[in-house]
């Protein structure tokens, strides 16, 4: 209750009324009393002085009678008590006493009567007055006090019982504000309070609350619409991506058989001049048993080599996704060995420098067609730059405490500039003729820094293009 706003009201009441009423008390106790004496004693001085004058007169000129009716006629005052004159020689010249019903508290004193010609002492006056009056005005007052104060807290009562009923209306309002959640819908707030600012506050916050449910109302179906919307589009863009990469490996299929097919050129001709040796010694009659063996065994070999080249080509495409460590050298001796037949035709060499032989986790063959991209568009680069002198395209492998890097540079004269922010965009191309689809460098991008959580570039160096591929390496 005290730390309520009516709390701190009841409290700062009561302080203020101990700090008026009290001060009062006190001053009504002490000073008032003493002030009153005062002044009654000054009133009873002020009628003794007067008096001097006239009693020296009547004494003078002894007029006793005269004396003792001036005497009773001036001090008439119901607060004295006793009224004496008397000689120097203490004889009793005039005496009066007033009886009084209690006398709890008197005053007295004693002034000489002095005749003003010859300076000499005639007699002496004596008051004693009483001062119950004073007590009585002060009972009186204390009395007007005690029923002002009590007056006073009777207001104070009404209004504190008044405004706690308006108070205790808004104190549950604040709990029922407090327990509100935008997470779900409250009922609205109801009081029996008729009091038109009580009224306005309550609807007031009724209406605001409202507003906030519609509001979350709102919210809940655009987040409901968004969450719809951003899983349709992850489903298309899962959809798209897989168009591409789907496109992507038939480019990468049609390259690799034009590949095969240099591969199979050569075994296709040695395997028909072996037959033709064979058709014509035996149209001769010299053909032989170790002849036949002897061409047996090289159309054998000829067509093992066609069958590894089969099995290559299928293990490339295998559509296995199971990510695992591997050294990246291997991949690349493969890629080398299904091109090998191809560059050697384009007269270009290739050199592969390994200064760490660390794994990096991925799927294999992902990363392979990452290889094949880059070198497919690296032999595209050298025949298009200079058919007259030899190409040649260098793999180097290395790596630090987090990452291996895979830097592939050739001699096809580089990217230019104009360009080079563009290479990794889907479908952009720069080669003639339908000869290329545009997606191959940005599936590329898209298998490394997706699947490899690691970093495709791509720079100029004095002879051609480098790619830099960065794949971050994890602890086994």
């Amino acid at each position: 209750m005290t730390h309520s706003l009516i709390g701190k009201f009841a409290w700062v009441f009561w302080l203020l009324y101990v700090a008026v009423i009290a001060p009062i008390f006190i001053f009504i106790h002490f000073n008032v009393s003493s002030v009153l004496i005062e002044s009654e004693k000054a009133k009873i001085e002020l009628i003794s002085q007067t008096l001097k004058p006239i009693i020296s007169t009547y004494l003078t000129f002894d007029q006793q009678d005269m004396l003792s009716d001036t005497m009773r006629t001036f001090f008439q005052n119901p607060n004295i008590v006793d009224v004496s004159l008397t000689d120097p020689k203490n004889h009793v010249i005039f005496e009066q006493h007033y009886p009084h019903s209690k006398l709890n508290d008197t005053t007295s004193f004693s002034t000489p009567i002095v005749d003003s010609i010859t300076h000499q002492q005639q007699a002496t006056l004596s008051i004693s007055y009483s001062n119950n009056f004073v007590h009585e005005l002060q009972y009186k007052l204390l009395v007007q006090l005690m029923v002002l104060s009590l007056f006073a807290l009777m207001i104070f009562f009404i209004t504190y019982w008044y405004f706690r009923n308006q108070f205790f209306v808004l104190r549950l309002l604040s709990n029922w504000m407090g327990n509100y959640s935008v997470d779900q819908s409250s009922e609205p707030f109801k009081s029996d309070n008729t009091n038109t600012e009580i009224v306005t506050i309550t609807s007031s916050a009724n209406k605001m609350v409202e507003t906030i449910d519609n509001y979350r109302c709102q919210m809940e179906q655009i987040n409901n619409e968004l969450e719809n919307r951003v899983e349709r589009e992850i489903v298309q863009r899962r959809e798209k991506e897989q168009l591409l990469i789907h496109q992507s490996r038939l480019a990468a299929m049609g390259e690799m058989i034009e590949s095969i097919a240099h591969q199979w050129r050569q075994p296709l001709n040695i395997i028909g001049l072996a037959v033709a040796d064979m058709s014509m010694k035996r149209a001769l009659g010299i053909l032989d048993d170790p002849e036949i063996e002897k061409n047996t065994a090289i159309i054998d070999n000829n067509l093992a080599f066609m069958s590894n080249t089969i099995d290559d080509f299928r293990n490339f495409f295998n559509t296995e996704k199971e990510s695992l460590y591997f050294p990246p050298i291997q991949p690349i001796h493969d890629i080398f060995a299904l091109l090998d037949e191809q560059l050697r035709y384009a007269n270009i060499s290739y050199q592969i420098k390994e200064s760490c032989d660390k794994e990096i986790f991925g799927v294999a063959n992902e990363f392979k067609q990452v290889i094949l991209n880059i070198l497919n568009n690296a032999q595209e680069a050298i025949k298009s730059h200079d058919r007259s002198s030899q190409g040649f395209i260098e793999v180097t492998l290395r790596c630090d405490t987090d990452n291996f890097y895979i830097d592939i540079s050739d001699s096809g004269g580089g990217v230019p500039v104009e360009i080079s922010e563009r290479i990794f965009e889907p479908y952009f191309t720069t080669k003639l003729h339908n000869k290329g689809t545009g997606i191959g460098l940005y599936m590329s991008k898209v298998i490394i820094e997706q699947h490899f959580e690691g970093h495709l570039n791509v720079s100029n160096t004095e002879f051609g293009a480098c790619f830099t591929l960065s794949i971050p390496l994890r602890h086994q």
